[in-house]
């Protein structure tokens, strides 16, 4: 298992994206410039052809090792495409999702 520092899970509810939530351990205000970073990390990366699994609530976790940087990332999605595109909806509400300590 990485060594992880820093780590965000979020629950994103497909049929309600307004009650997405993000468990963390990292500072709220540190939260943008994490999925910023995760996101620059994913061009390219190339097409994912797997299929997406079928859910009502996805649950992605983003971890990050700051002594190198490197983030590893776990997710039910079924395919990366789905998940960098919840990721990216995330980033874009940021500001609206509520934030939990991770425990």
């Amino acid at each position: 298992m990485p060594k992880a520092d820093v780590v965000l899970e979020i629950y994103f509810d497909i049929n309600n994206p307004e009650k997405t939530v993000i468990k963390t351990n990292a500072k709220e205000e540190a939260l943008e410039e994490i999925l910023e970073a995760w996101l620059y990390c994913q061009i390219g990366q190339g097409k994912d052809e797997s299929k997406p699994n079928r859910q009502d609530t996805y649950k992605i976790k983003i971890q990050l090792d700051l002594s190198d940087d490197t983030f590893y990332t776990n997710s039910n999605t079924g395919n990366k495409g789905l998940t960098c595109g919840i990721i990216m909806d995330v980033f874009k509400r940021l500001g609206q999702i509520e934030v939990l300590n991770l425990s």
